[in-house]
């Protein structure tokens, strides 16, 4: 029985379903711990969104959406879903929402905790304190090197993405 099954039946990792509609079926493994449900039932409704037409909420549910359902993730737009910090940490990111994890397989993802932007940017909380509480979890939780993706490129973890083109600088400046 895999890591994540054995954490599963314990009650120690639940699946992540937001964004997911009625008869939709998850494509791809989405997990969190306990303060992550936390994060999403307790503090994300109190975010303020910067994005005029979707709430933090709307935004974390459309992003996990995509995730689960596979549908393609878009790469280096102006807001890439997704980014590799350190170790095998992942990112998944919105507009006024940053989500940290690890991938334990290919398209499996277990996330531990969540955070207003806003924190992040301002100072009052860091990347770096982040990365290694996910480390911790991700050990604590049985994890070791190998059960785990420690690559740091989309093709590591992803089966489907994609990844938009970078703009034309020569229209940008008229031509020349």
């Amino acid at each position: 029985m895999s890591t994540i099954a054995k954490l599963i039946d314990a009650g120690t990792l639940k699946a992540v379903d937001l964004g997911l509609l009625d008869d939709e079926l998850p494509e791809r493994g989405l997990f969190g711990t306990a303060r992550l449900h936390d994060f999403i039932e307790r503090d994300l409704l109190k975010i303020e969104s910067q994005d005029p037409l979707l709430s933090a909420e709307e935004q974390v549910a459309n992003l996990c959406g995509r995730f689960l359902t596979n549908r393609p993730l878009l790469l280096k737009s102006p807001i890439a879903p997704i980014r590799c910090l350190k170790d095998g940490i992942w990112e998944l990111k919105t507009l006024d929402v940053r989500i940290f994890g690890w991938f334990s397989a290919k398209d499996t993802m277990v996330v531990d905790a969540g955070c207003d932007v806003k924190l992040l940017k301002s100072g009052q909380l860091n990347y770096s304190g982040y990365i290694a509480q996910t480390d911790y979890v991700r050990r604590s939780l049985g994890f070791l090197v190998g059960d785990y993706i420690l690559g740091d490129q989309p093709h590591d973890i992803l089966t489907n993405f994609k990844i938009a083109p970078k703009p034309d600088r020569s229209a940008l400046r008229g031509g020349r």
